[in-house]
């Protein structure tokens, strides 16, 4: 039964995408400028029946494969807390200071670091594009560090 009623949505979804393009190109005008500008919009009828569809024949529900995982605040495990501990030494060694610095050494750290590694400083010199992508990591390394030492310092 679960097979019939997955096709059957598979089937409302050719038919309502069939029926959305041609809605949209009856003016071809919002027809060109959605498959320019927005082309998911043009295929969501399909897309969306046909993963509602698949998820009615295999008997899962969505919440199975959204990723989305509640988390407990209440209730922190060992582990939890060893990781954050190591993770605060890799933030510390990434902004090239030590749990000991003041918070404004730490921020004048940062400051020259983003200076010296961000994307646009990289891009103006004409560097290649390996040197680009490094950058870009880079400065998002150095924004999570500082962000972690500052809110654990308040």
């Amino acid at each position: 039964m679960r097979k019939i009623l997955g096709f059957a949505l598979i089937a409302l979804g050719i038919f309502l995408e069939i029926t959305w393009l041609g809605i949209c190109f009856g003016s071809i005008i919002i027809g060109v400028l959605l498959l320019i500008f927005a082309p998911r919009i043009l295929f969501f009828p399909f897309n969306f029946f046909l993963l509602l569809g698949l998820l009615t024949m295999q008997g899962k529900s969505y919440k199975y494969y959204s990723g989305y995982k509640k988390q407990d605040y209440n209730h922190t495990n060992y582990r939890n807390t060893q990781s954050s501990f190591s993770n605060l030494d890799r933030y510390y060694e990434t902004l090239e200071s030590s749990k000991d610095d003041s918070f404004d050494t730490i921020k004048k750290n940062y400051r020259r670091l983003i200076k010296e590694y961000h994307y646009d400083s990289i891009a103006s010199k004409g560097l290649p594009q390996d040197m680009l992508k490094f950058a870009e990591v880079k400065t998002q390394e150095l924004n999570e560090a500082y962000a972690a030492i500052k809110e654990l310092r308040g």
